[in-house]
């Protein structure tokens, strides 16, 4: 029986298998010809794969076509409410019109018949994403035609069922933009009180007064396997750009054989760790003894100083982007241990670090507790979404 696990209790009859085609027209795309300067304008929306996917609804495309493209082309105007489907590169991912437009060959898009809800099926998207991925075909880059589009299977119930699951995850959709929103205006909040704190006033010290140590870590050979998956945590980019403020854990580890053999040592819990290759300027404090590759630079903050302050006035430099001054072009862009000791900083008396840290530690407190929020939002969608969809 193709009965859903979760539904509204007003509703218990059995969905019905249907194909793509049965529920939407499904429309390719095209692209004018690029020499006809008259094809190309300011009148009609013209999408590419790379704009949708990213939110629900789209209205305005970067670049947009004229009629006479429009007319000259086999790209097509796609009504209000239309899925824009990318079938090319980017396969599955989807986005709704909310006003006309039309799109390039790398669309099957979705005109959705008016015996069914628009909505709902875009909810599916995950589940007939998966299918397209399997039919699609290329070497260059994946793409899936219009006949494989409109024979993928989906399970679907009634217009008035349809219509209350899809008003009710939108209604969810919603409440997680709206914690989106709240969070991005805590960052900028923060931004605002970095620059109040730290904009335009005389530096007055540089790192190398601040700290009692600092020093770039290392790396063991990498094809000896004795110095690895010990237990000592390891240190990546990635664990900083998912952790953000606090390191609490590793993805990776090494041994003390490693370390011993390696310029890599033990960095003691609180220290302030800074990126110097590639994503460079990256900042963190470590709540746990870890080692780090040389792409990393450590430092043990003294006593006359506030760690938090030292973290703060770096992500100030960082968000001014300040490290940008100071990298080696090579082939790749890069810091150095020299050049951060001789960054210049703006320092204050013990106390002063003190109450400067503990309001923009509150701000970081409270945008982790909104961003677990929106993490449950999305969590919860998710299941219902699992449980509501056969």
């Amino acid at each position: 029986m193709n009965v859903p696990k979760l539904r509204f209790k007003e509703f218990n009859g059995e969905w019905i298998q249907k194909k793509i085609k049965d529920v939407a027209n499904v429309i390719g795309g095209g692209t004018p010809s690029t020499d006809e300067l008259k094809y190309w304008g300011n009148e009609i929306n013209w999408f590419i794969p790379s704009e949708i996917g990213k939110t629900k609804y789209v209205s305005s495309s970067q670049r947009k076509i004229t009629l006479n493209g429009l007319n000259n082309s086999s790209a097509k105007l796609l009504p209000k409410g239309t899925i824009l489907l990318s079938s090319r590169a980017t396969v599955g991912e989807a986005s709704i019109l909310l006003e006309e437009a039309s799109t390039n060959q790398g669309f099957q898009s979705l005109v959705v018949k008016k015996t069914h809800n628009n909505e709902f099926i875009y909810y599916l998207k995950e589940k007939y994403k998966k299918e397209m991925l399997i039919k699609a075909f290329g070497s260059t880059f994946l793409e899936i035609s219009k006949s494989n589009v409109e024979n993928i299977d989906i399970i679907i119930p009634t217009l008035n069922e349809q219509t209350k699951i899809a008003n009710f995850l939108s209604l969810l959709d919603k409440k997680i933009e709206l914690q989106t929103k709240k969070i991005e205006d805590l960052k900028l909040f923060k931004k605002g009180l970095l620059n109040f704190f730290f904009e335009n006033k005389k530096t007055n010290g540089t790192i190398e007064n601040c700290i009692l140590y600092g020093k770039a870590g290392g790396t063991p050979a990498s094809n000896i396997k004795d110095y690895y998956d010990g237990n000592i945590p390891f240190l990546s980019i990635s664990d900083m750009t998912s952790q953000r403020k606090y390191i609490l854990k590793t993805e990776k580890s090494i041994s003390q054989q490693g370390i011993r053999d390696s310029s890599a040592w033990i960095v003691p819990k609180n220290s302030i760790i800074l990126s110097m290759y590639a994503s460079y300027g990256l900042i963190a404090i470590n709540k746990i003894e870890l080692a780090t590759s040389q792409a990393m630079f450590s430092m043990i903050v003294n006593s006359k100083n506030n760690i938090e302050y030292i973290y703060y006035y770096l992500e100030f430099l960082y968000n001014n982007n300040y490290y940008d001054r100071l990298v080696s072009i090579g082939t790749q862009a890069n810091l150095n241990a020299d050049k951060v000791k001789k960054i210049k900083i703006y320092l204050l008396d013990i106390n002063s670090q003190n109450k400067i840290s503990k309001i923009l530690k509150l701000c970081d407190e409270r945008i982790e507790y909104e961003n677990k929020i929106e993490f449950e939002l999305s969590k919860f969608k998710q299941g219902l979404m699992q449980n509501m969809f056969v």
